[in-house]
């Protein structure tokens, strides 16, 4: 059945379209909802979208294409949906970096002007994270502690959506350079996940998940042709962007949702354990417990998913450089921390 076939049967009452998000079908874990609101916004469709739709009773419940590619939502097939109360339709997880991508170009349409566009703004926003989230789960080698951390992302995000500043922020980062937003929520992943492997508390897994999402957000601040610069800095450029941990702290630090440990590791996230690191040169039994498992997080993120300033290398080859990688006063990064991160990928 093709997506006009489809719309002409619900149209009929031919097919009754279902609002049950959830089930437990091989299927359905290949398809996730999107807002219908997003579609009105933006017109046309970023892939092929479904509706959760049953012939009769007893019928199987199937996914039948709803709108193709490049269709744009008409008020007429929008009117059987409504009359069911369907607010959302489904596309494949195959096509999930077309969504994450839709939704970035709903953000930029939108804009950041008018106090009635904050709560759209803020929806949107949410959605978008969590379908980033969604892509890093299905990184190799993450497997149980990330899906333990999805809950705890899930209640990150809760928090998030009652903070207009915080949210400001991940708008900002997310305008200011897409692969700055998408190592932000890889590292948040990463640290959030490490810490239920290492059994912290929920709560002290929450404090880091809002650190380490915005602990590059102070990179927001550095020109543009910082960001794209391919050839190395000069050592005044070098000094502003050793700056942006401070930078950071002080766009966080009016956060409500923000705790006092997370500011601490926001400015920390570069130390490193010989005190070679910047912008306070801590040595590592003075920085914040947690601060050794963000620096390796955010190292490894950098170095095999991030290729905003180098090569991208396998993860074997990433672990490998971080164990050797040492500064002016020693080894960079944690040994023990380190040899954690490694069973921790190796047992997710």
């Amino acid at each position: 059945m093709d997506a006009k076939k489809t719309r002409e049967a619900l149209i009929a009452k031919k097919l009754k379209a279902l609002h049950l998000y959830g089930s437990n079908s091989d299927e359905s874990f290949s398809f996730t909802p999107l807002n219908l609101d997003r579609l009105m916004l933006v017109g046309r469709s970023p892939c092929t979208l479904y509706v959760k739709a049953r012939g009769g009773l007893g019928e199987e419940i199937k996914f039948a294409p709803y709108l193709e590619e490049g269709e744009v939502l008409e008020e007429k097939w929008l009117a059987p949906l409504q009359r069911m109360g369907i607010d959302r339709l489904y596309f494949s997880n195959e096509d999930l970096d077309r969504v994450i991508a839709y939704l970035n170009n709903c953000l930029l349409i939108l804009g950041d002007d008018g106090l009635n566009q904050i709560k759209e703004r803020a929806e949107i926003m949410a959605e978008h994270l969590q379908f980033s989230l969604r892509r890093a789960f299905h990184a190799p080698r993450l497997g149980t502690h990330v899906r333990l951390a999805h809950r705890q992302i899930g209640r990150l995000i809760q928090e998030l959506q009652k903070d207009p500043m915080a949210l400001g922020l991940v708008w900002e980062m997310l305008s200011t350079i897409y692969n700055l937003y998408n190592h932000s929520v890889n590292v948040c992943l990463l640290s959030v996940a490490m810490m239920l492997f290492l059994k912290k508390p929920v709560k002290d897994c929450q404090k880091m998940g809002l650190a380490a999402l915005f602990h590059d957000v102070g990179m927001t601040r550095m020109p543009q042709e910082i960001f794209f610069k391919s050839s190395s800095f000069t050592p005044e450029e070098w000094e502003r962007v050793k700056n942006h941990p401070n930078l950071g702290k002080r766009l966080m630090s009016d956060c409500e949702s923000m705790p006092v440990e997370g500011l601490r590791l926001i400015i920390e996230h570069h130390e490193n354990a010989d005190g070679s690191g910047y912008p306070q040169g801590l040595v590592l039994h003075k920085q914040h417990s947690w601060t050794r498992i963000l620096r390796v997080a955010d190292a490894y993120d950098a170095l095999t998913n991030n290729s905003l300033y180098r090569p991208v290398k396998t993860p074997f080859v990433a672990l490998k450089l971080m164990k050797q990688q040492q500064d002016t006063r020693g080894l960079v990064f944690d040994p023990q921390t380190l040899d954690n991160f490694i069973l921790f990928l190796g047992n997710s």
